[in-house]
């Protein structure tokens, strides 16, 4: 007889726990990424103040030395923010990868989920199978008894 299904629910709840695990580490991945994007954004709103402030001074009080620190305010967040859109880019593509890992270790569980469930089916047929061929033979067996109980018909014992 068949060994029950069971023997796959321990390379199951692996499977399963490794997609948790790659799930958790794509949502880690898409938050930093989330978190860069915003830092981006906040920076390059810093920039527009700065460039702002900076004509500003330009058009009143005309100080060339409170003009230049903030053109180079400006450029050092531009720096800055080169370097965010970097970080982002590269947060984004370790997010794409983390997916690809989650894709493959779904696609692992879901094989072996199928592979359990047509173990589950056989498992199931074997039974049913060994269960009709226990019915067929109490059956024959209650067949045979009846038989075996009810009297000899008279015609069947008068001489010829």
């Amino acid at each position: 007889m068949m060994r029950t299904p069971r023997q796959l629910d321990t390379l199951l709840r692996i499977r399963r726990r490794q997609e948790d695990l790659r799930a958790s580490a794509l949502a880690t991945a898409r938050r930093e990424e989330s978190l860069a994007r915003h830092q981006h954004t906040m920076l390059q709103e810093e920039q527009i103040w700065a460039l702002e402030k900076g004509a500003n001074k330009a058009r009143g009080e005309f100080d060339a030395a409170v003009v230049r620190q903030y053109y180079q305010y400006e450029r050092h967040l531009a720096r800055l923010s080169v370097d965010k859109e970097a970080e982002v880019t590269r947060l984004h593509r370790a997010a794409e990868g983390r997916r690809n890992e989650l894709e493959d270790a779904m696609k692992r569980r879901r094989i072996i989920e199928r592979l359990r469930e047509r173990r589950q089916e056989a498992w199931t047929a074997e039974l049913n199978k060994a269960e009709q061929i226990l019915l067929d033979e109490v059956a024959t067996n209650y067949a045979a008894r009846s038989r075996s109980a009810t009297p000899p018909s008279k015609k069947e014992h008068e001489p010829v």
